[in-house]
């Protein structure tokens, strides 16, 4: 196996690695990326055995081969080498390792066999939806941030894909928080669900972020395919049952208040400094239109701040985690969000009309 290739374009594909290839590996093969080459071409590969990432690329192919090389090493010596290099990678048959060669430098590395590397299931994928990469993106981007994190609840720990025929949906909870988004998208059939796991969840939004073409996935009750152009992701789904999560949408959170996201999002940042709890906890006090912020430190530190809001409803005072507020602002970013509160204890549900497809829901906390 013998190829050429320019430093950026390699460069540019080995980034999309690093994170899937676990450091620590009690199979050795798993450390390494799998480089396939045939003519005109590139094929890498990496996989946990979990999650499995392939990317295809154009190179200049002396000879047909394939290795697995060290993912790690290889990709810092490609990051160190000069930007206008090219990069020449031969195995050598003798010595059983693969030569990287640029400029006047020349790196020996050790390889594994690639028969030995392993290949995940694709097979029998019954299921196919078409999204385009901005509304995909908008699915992965307004949930993820409220995914679980708790081993004793893997069911929580991704987002849940389903669709009710006409629409394809995302929701994604810890028990704390809700986020749920919706957009419409080809597909062949409805099913009723399926859980991604968390580090595809982030793999794939680490992706999106640069491509804007159409996103074919197809899956079955335990396995997906995702492909984004010339990059393919197999995943293994989380084998559970997700909770019902319209249960807990409240239906009669007649109180709400309008408010400016941005002023609102830099006056929680500012009030939430004195808290010096786990949780940051803010509390929101609001009369007619004004809601005053406030939050307490453990030294008798107070700090408070008012902002005009539109408010309809009863006098009010609740309590929130304040990185929950703020994580829902950071995506809404701009323009007017109004929140609806229960007179009880329901969550809070948070919308804004730039949103149109997606609500959140946050639980109040105790005073």
């Amino acid at each position: 196996m013998e190829f050429s290739i320019s430093k950026k374009n390699l460069l540019d594909c080995l980034v999309h690695f690093q994170s899937v290839v676990e450091r620590r590996n009690t199979i050795p093969i798993l450390s390494n990326i799998k480089v396939s080459a045939i003519e005109g071409g590139l094929t890498l590969s990496a996989t946990d055995l979990a999650l499995e990432l392939s990317e295809s690329l154009s190179a200049s192919v002396s000879e047909s081969g394939g290795v697995t090389i060290p993912s790690q090493l290889f990709f810092e010596i490609i990051r160190k080498a000069p930007e206008s290099e090219k990069i020449t990678v031969k195995k050598d048959e003798k010595n059983n390792s693969v030569f990287v060669f640029f400029g006047k430098s020349k790196f020996s590395l050790p390889i594994l066999p690639i028969e030995d590397f392993p290949v995940m299931d694709s097979d029998n994928l019954n299921f196919e939806v078409s999204l385009s990469a901005n509304d995909f993106k908008q699915l992965i981007n307004n949930s993820k941030f409220c995914m679980g994190l708790d081993e004793s609840r893997q069911y929580l720990n991704g987002i849940f894909l389903h669709t009710n025929g006409e629409v394809v949906l995302a929701v994604a909870t810890d028990g704390h928080r809700l986020a749920k988004s919706s957009v419409t998208g080809k597909l062949n059939a409805k099913f009723d669900g399926i859980i991604l796991p968390k580090k595809s969840v982030i793999e794939i939004s680490k992706i999106l972020e640069n491509y804007s073409e159409e996103v074919k996935l197809s899956f079955s009750k335990t396995r997906i395919k995702i492909i984004l152009g010339n990059i393919q992701i197999i995943s293994k789904l989380i084998n559970a049952s997700f909770p019902d999560y319209e249960s807990v949408i409240p239906k009669d959170n007649n109180q709400t208040m309008i408010v400016d996201c941005k002023s609102f999002s830099e006056t929680i940042d500012r009030v939430s400094t004195i808290s010096d709890d786990k949780l940051r906890t803010v509390k929101f006090q609001i009369v007619d239109n004004t809601c005053t912020v406030s939050s307490f430190g453990n030294d008798k530190s107070i700090g408070t701040e008012s902002l005009a809001i539109e408010y309809t409803g009863s006098q009010i005072s609740i309590n929130f985690n304040a990185r929950y507020i703020l994580d829902v602002l950071s995506i809404i970013k701009s323009g007017k969000v109004k929140f609806h509160f229960s007179e009880k204890t329901a969550p809070t549900i948070i919308e804004s009309d730039s949103f149109k497809n997606s609500i959140f829901l946050i639980m109040q906390m105790r005073a």
